[in-house]
């Protein structure tokens, strides 16, 4: 086989093993692919030149020479083709190579990839076993809360029943000696030993049926329009301030403020949470300040527990503590629906009784302020009856008047407010 040959065949069979036609086993790939090609580059380069150029000691080199020189047109060219050929393959060898290279670090990665994985799986199930041991440590204190809460609920119930016999004991002994015609100084002792006012009582019906504190200051807020539009300097003085809703909207909006209240837990618990509220009564409180000297005083479902007497007082004496163009607040539950007037309106009972939104209206500006607005506030989302309704064969067709007036009594504002102005002062 010639030198020409042997060139002709490498090629052959390369190009076979990139067709997938190949004769004879692949290479191993990676390094060995590298040096395979390598090893048969060196053997094909000394005869880059075959077909171009004869060996010294070739055989019969002057008639192969003589050959060689009549067809040199044809085989001028064997020589740079044959070098371009090795050069092409020897940077084939190069890429193979840095393919090569590029497949021993992907295998080295991926390695390091599985031992993370086993690792990762190792880790994972070390946290498996921690989280059920955890499950198992809350499953154990659940059930010591529950115990606690019962323990908790048993030790409130003892308290109660111990704290009404004691005010038992206490009435009776106080009725056993005003029998025996003892004054009222001498039963002083006794009386202070007495619950005063059921306060604690009265907190935890507001707290029941009031709603929480978020619903409570939601329906509050829209009359921070209202002190927003009252100019002036003095405080807000909230009338029977309760659990300080109003106050702590105040204290966020930075408006002076300051609560008045007979019940001393809830004055104990506003004051608890950094609000300005005294224990006093509210009508006395009035009478003591400067006159002219509040911004606004409001009253937030107080003006129902109040005998007429001191309803009136409580008007008169705010009259007087407003500044001019001050204003006057109070809301209460609105009687004109019937749910209200009858039913709900009785849950506490410290309500005296239903006040009706024109009398009240009628009230301040009978006691002298310049302006009174009646506002229904909190009506229910409850569907409302139609004519068809009540009449389906279309007998009360033009009463819709009448099926407003049910809609009211039925499903009606749960409230209203009466705001009164003072009048402004006279240039």
């Amino acid at each position: 086989m010639t030198d020409t040959d042997e060139v002709l065949l490498f090629l052959h069979r390369a190009k076979a093993r990139v067709e997938g036609g190949a004769t004879e086993p692949a290479p191993v790939p990676g390094a060995e692919a590298v040096r395979y090609t390598r090893d048969r580059l060196e053997e094909a380069l000394p005869y880059a030149h075959a077909g171009a150029e004869l060996p010294e000691h070739a055989r019969l080199r002057p008639v192969k020479q003589a050959m060689l020189g009549a067809v040199r047109p044809v085989t001028s060219n064997q020589g740079p083709f044959n070098k371009a050929v090795l050069q092409a393959l020897d940077g084939a060898a190069a890429a193979i190579e840095g393919l090569a290279h590029t497949v021993d670090l992907q295998e080295q990665h991926a390695n390091r990839l599985q031992a993370g994985v086993a690792t990762t799986d190792l880790t994972i199930d070390d946290l498996v076993d921690d989280v059920r041991a955890l499950r198992a440590q809350i499953g154990e204190l659940t059930d010591q809360l529950g115990g606690l809460h019962a323990h908790v609920a048993e030790a409130r119930s003892d308290l109660a029943t111990l704290s009404a016999k004691q005010d038992l004991i206490f009435r009776t002994a106080r009725e056993g000696l005003a029998a025996q015609g003892l004054s009222t100084g001498q039963l002083t002792e006794l009386t202070r030993e007495l619950s005063t006012g059921f306060e604690q009582l009265y907190e935890d019906l507001e707290d029941h049926f009031r709603g929480t504190r978020e619903v409570v200051q939601g329906k509050l807020s829209p009359y921070l329009a209202d002190i927003r539009a009252t100019a002036g300097t003095g405080p807000v003085i909230d009338v029977g301030c309760g659990r300080g809703e109003w106050l702590d909207l105040l204290r966020t909006d930075e408006v002076t403020a300051y609560g008045v209240d007979i019940n001393a837990v809830v004055v104990e618990r506003c004051q608890g949470m950094g609000l300005d509220v005294r224990e006093a009564d509210a009508l006395v409180h009035l009478r003591e300040i400067p006159e002219g000297s509040a911004r606004a005083i409001t009253s937030f479902h107080v003006a129902e527990h109040l005998s007429l007497d001191t309803l009136i007082g409580l008007v008169d004496a705010a009259l007087v503590a407003l500044q001019p163009g001050g204003i006057l607040i109070f809301e209460t539950p609105n009687p004109t629906n019937v749910n209200v007037g009858a039913a709900s309106f009785y849950l506490d009972p410290t309500h005296l009784k239903p006040l009706h939104p024109q009398f009240l209206e009628f009230l301040v500006a009978q006691r002298g302020f310049a302006e009174a607005e009646v506002r229904y506030l909190n009506i229910e989302d409850l569907p409302a009856l139609t004519v068809d309704d009540l009449a389906p064969n279309g007998e009360l067709a033009r009463s819709q008047a009448l099926v407003d007036r049910v809609n009211w009594a039925l499903s009606g504002p749960l409230d209203y407010c009466v705001v009164a102005r003072k009048a402004p002062a006279t240039a």
